[in-house]
């Protein structure tokens, strides 16, 4: 495979390319789905030395998690401190969603947070999964230019968190302050720039590789296209030969295919059972992972199309055996934190839309809604931010969730219990709990005793 460059200077870029970009990052009170609320964000702005941070305390329905505080060296009582997370998600939203194209390290993570904290305040999921936006994950790209440019961009085989990635591409900076919002974008934005600076051409298609648009062209034109797993760093060419529905395509891993001998007898046998021979894939339009054009960068593939007959005999045998239709499993999400799709409720929107419009608390409760999810967040909003206002049993309501979250002792949970915080701190030891936990011992015992 050859990379064949073009020297087109970034100055001719960026007359060309006036869309605004930022990158943005949560610092959160967890990993786990539906349970990762964020207390921090940082954006900064990557054509200017605009930097925007906001901090908010956690629910007061939630608990600090010890494991999450270690990862972001932050004290558990600051959590608990300033102003609430529907007070901040406002200005949240609009921090991310006034940029066109919309960077995260690993965006995937980032990006479902900022869906559930919406969710949790009442708000819609997707505000920024527009026309006119690009959510771009930079830990992706990064990593392809290494692919592609080592000489350039170095990238470490295994271990590709961003401080390791930032270290191997310049001289140890003692102002980043690592896994806090503010220094992890800063972070970011200085190996994007690194590859604008240097890599033009590459720069140039940012957009294109996690478009939608660019990826609905590639399959439903049948355009040979790479794909890179940025995880296991390969790069495979795939080509799509049969539309599954608008999401997903029947694709041939080319690289697969010819590795284990193109179309064989006992390809032909696992087709006509309804199965899928291990080249044949369905990769789907959303996917975390990077799609090009090779014809992009000028990049000559390592192998050619199957012949008319062989795809011809592939597709009639996908047709006859396998589904048309992707086939989700619907699974029942346990907690109200996991249902985020399909809220809000049509039926509430006009309710959602004069609650956030409300003034006063005072107003806001005494708004109605239809739908069960609705009701059980306006209740936690109201509890978080204006308790008293709660009647006797709206409020005993919200003292039992959280005694019966709190007190549990199923090591399993998703959320954070008392006896788990417990058990963590006793695990991440004395020294760091003199640092970061000081007082959270007694305040979680004060809370059993007192639930």
């Amino acid at each position: 495979m050859g990379v064949a460059g073009k020297t087109e200077s970034y100055q001719y870029i960026q007359m060309i390319d006036e869309e605004t970009e930022c990158v943005f990052d949560f610092e959160t009170n967890g990993i786990k789905k539906g349970f990762r609320l964020p207390h921090q964000l940082a954006v900064v702005d990557i054509n200017s030395d605009k930097i925007e941070v906001i901090n908010n305390r956690i629910p007061s329905y939630e608990l600090p998690n010890p494991t999450a505080l270690k990862a972001t060296t932050t004290e558990w009582s600051k959590l608990l401190k300033g102003p609430s997370l529907y007070e901040k998600i406002f200005q949240i939203r609009e921090s991310i969603i006034q940029y066109d194209i919309i960077w995260a390290y690993n965006a995937k993570y980032d990006d479902e947070v900022l869906q559930e904290a919406l969710v949790a305040c009442g708000l819609p999921p997707f505000p920024h999964r527009t026309d006119d936006k690009t959510i771009c994950d930079a830990l992706a790209f990064i990593s392809l230019a290494g692919k592609l440019y080592p000489e350039i961009i170095k990238t470490p085989e295994e271990n590709q968190k961003l401080e390791t990635v930032f270290n191997n591409n310049f001289k140890k900076d003692s102002s980043i302050r690592w896994h806090e919002a503010d220094g992890d974008v800063e972070a970011t934005k200085k190996l994007l720039l690194k590859i604008r600076d240097n890599i033009p051409d590459l720069w140039k298609q940012r957009r294109q590789m996690f478009s939608k648009f660019a990826r609905y062209s590639l399959f439903s034109n049948k355009t040979k296209y790479f794909y890179y797993k940025h995880g296991s760093k390969t790069l495979s060419e795939m080509l799509p030969i049969r539309e599954m529905d608008r999401d997903n395509y029947y694709t041939i891993n080319l690289n697969t295919f010819y590795q284990n001998g193109g179309l064989t007898k006992r390809n032909l046998t696992t087709l006509k059972q309804g199965k899928k021979p291990k080249w044949l894939e369905t990769p789907w339009l959303k996917t975390k992972y990077i799609m090009f054009n090779p014809e992009w960068f000028n990049i000559k593939g390592n192998y050619s199309n199957p012949s008319d007959e062989d795809l011809q005999t592939i597709i009639s045998l996908i047709e006859e055996n396998l589904p048309l239709e992707k086939k989700w499993d619907k699974k029942e999400d346990e907690f109200l934190e996991e249902q985020i799709f399909g809220f809000p409720p049509n039926i509430d929107r006009e309710s959602w839309d004069l609650f956030h419009k409300s003034m006063t608390w005072e107003e806001k409760i005494s708004i109605k809604f239809s739908e069960k999810n609705s009701k059980r967040w306006a209740l936690r909003i109201i509890f978080d931010n204006c308790p008293e206002l709660l009647d006797t049993s709206h409020y005993k309501r919200m003292l039992n969730h959280i005694k019966d979250r709190w007190l549990s002792n199923d090591p399993e949970t998703p959320y954070i219990t008392i006896p788990k915080a417990l058990n963590e701190m006793d695990e991440l030891g004395e020294k760091l709990e003199l640092k970061l936990f000081n007082g959270y011992r007694d305040y979680l015992k004060d809370m059993k005793e007192n639930l």
